[in-house]
């Protein structure tokens, strides 16, 4: 049984980088704009780009690291990177999925196609912050968004009255 992660990049690598060195998982799976890797995000306090922060996190924690460039503002591109990642699952694996990293375009793939597995396969939905000054939090939201998922589809055949 494999532990796998899959998260998004944006501009900004703590997000995903707590996740991996938090929760060890054995893959690691990035879905990032050529920008975000490339990207130093200086502002939080790094001096390597984002690719060669996650890099190193993966490292740590003895993880493969998959990196699948997209457009990070077209759901189609993000989709398709995401499809690469789904078609290699496995039934027994544990997923990851954190859509705290990268656009709100890639939020909303990833958010929707978390909450489409998580009825055929456990899931683990994830939303991490660290901030500056170190403060860490790693939120699991899956049975939370489970049960919302489910209360509004039961308000949408309403609608259609």
């Amino acid at each position: 049984m494999r532990k796998i992660a899959i998260l998004t990049l944006g501009l900004h690598p703590r997000a995903l980088e707590l996740v991996i060195l938090r929760k060890k998982p054995d893959v690691c799976h990035v879905i990032a704009g050529e920008d975000g890797l490339r990207y130093v995000a200086v502002e939080h306090g790094y001096k390597i780009s984002n690719h060669e922060v996650l890099k190193n996190a993966a490292k740590r924690v003895k993880a493969k690291l998959h990196i699948y460039k997209c457009d990070p503002f077209d759901p189609e591109s993000i989709g398709d990177a995401l499809g690469q990642i789904l078609e290699n699952l496995k039934p027994d694996d544990r997923v990851m999925i954190n859509y705290s990293g990268g656009t709100q375009a890639m939020s909303l793939v990833l958010g929707s196609v978390a909450i489409v597995l998580s009825r055929i396969m456990p899931v683990q939905i994830l939303y991490s912050t660290k901030t500056v000054r170190g403060e860490e939090k790693i939120y699991d939201h899956s049975e939370v968004l489970k049960e919302l998922f489910h209360k509004l589809y039961e308000i949408v055949p309403g609608i259609m009255r």
